[in-house]
């Protein structure tokens, strides 16, 4: 299903991924391709060069996250576009703000909308790795420093792509402690109500050699029928793979 383009593009906020990546790995090379440059692209606490001072938690990023939304609404209603562990925050935020503060929400290589979804997602992410990768990546997963979040992503990144990757200085630097702290304090959620309340303003967008894979989220989230769902090339972060092919299914949506 999908909604008639609306007369003029909405505001647009990227929604990062993680929980705990730095939005500059998104937010750098979608600036460079042109089409992204008035994107207002949201930093979740504690990711920034100022670290935050209150434990990360689920609520806090939330909460940080509706009111970055809200002040963007003074020009319109918003376009949400969100990335990976981001859809929880999308669907969190359609389901908290007014109804006509966000217009649409696009969900890039969505993790599933229930806990047991996103566990199952990322250990199909870890199984990918190798025995010897997965031995150097397990302690850094336990770690809190920044040069541990660093290395962890770049052990990861070819499970995350699930192929070979013309992306290979892509900046990905885990904040551990908003990782550890948001993941702790999530709970046992599901979320599906929320996507079939708003499943006219929904479009999930998956990848062809992504972890986090349309089944995965069927399995998980129940039957798509209904919903817009689209396709990139690549894995995890085909929507950067394709950045022509991104742009194209943004306005055909009336995004951009």
């Amino acid at each position: 299903m999908r909604t008639a383009p609306p007369d003029r593009p909405s505001p647009v906020v990227f929604l990062g991924g993680g929980p705990g990546l730095p939005v500059a790995y998104a937010a750098d090379p979608l600036r460079r391709a042109g089409f992204a440059r008035d994107w207002a692209f949201f930093e979740q606490p504690g990711c920034g060069a100022e670290p935050s001072s209150e434990p990360a938690t689920a609520h806090g990023v939330c909460a940080a996250a509706a009111a970055f939304v809200a002040g963007r609404a003074g020009e319109g209603a918003v376009s949400l576009v969100a990335h990976s562990w981001g859809a929880w925050l999308a669907l969190a935020l359609l389901d908290r703000l007014p109804p006509e503060t966000i217009a649409r929400a696009v969900l890039l290589h969505p993790a599933p909308p229930t806990r047991a979804g996103l566990d199952a997602g990322v250990a199909a992410l870890f199984g990918r790795l190798s025995p010897e990768a997965m031995g150097r990546a397990a302690p850094l997963m336990a770690r809190t420093d920044a040069e541990a979040g660093r290395s962890v992503m770049a052990i990861l990144l070819p499970a995350y792509c699930g192929r070979e990757t013309d992306l290979p200085d892509l900046d990905l630097a885990l904040a551990p402690p908003v990782y550890h702290g948001v993941s702790a304090s999530l709970g046992d959620y599901d979320q599906r109500g929320i996507v079939a309340a708003h499943a006219d303003r929904l479009t999930l967008v998956f990848g062809e050699a992504d972890a986090f894979s349309r089944e995965l989220y069927t399995r998980h989230g129940g039957d798509l029928t209904g919903l817009d769902v689209a396709a990139l090339p690549g894995g995890h972060f085909g929507f950067l793979e394709d950045l022509a092919g991104f742009e194209r299914l943004l306005r055909a949506r009336g995004v951009i």
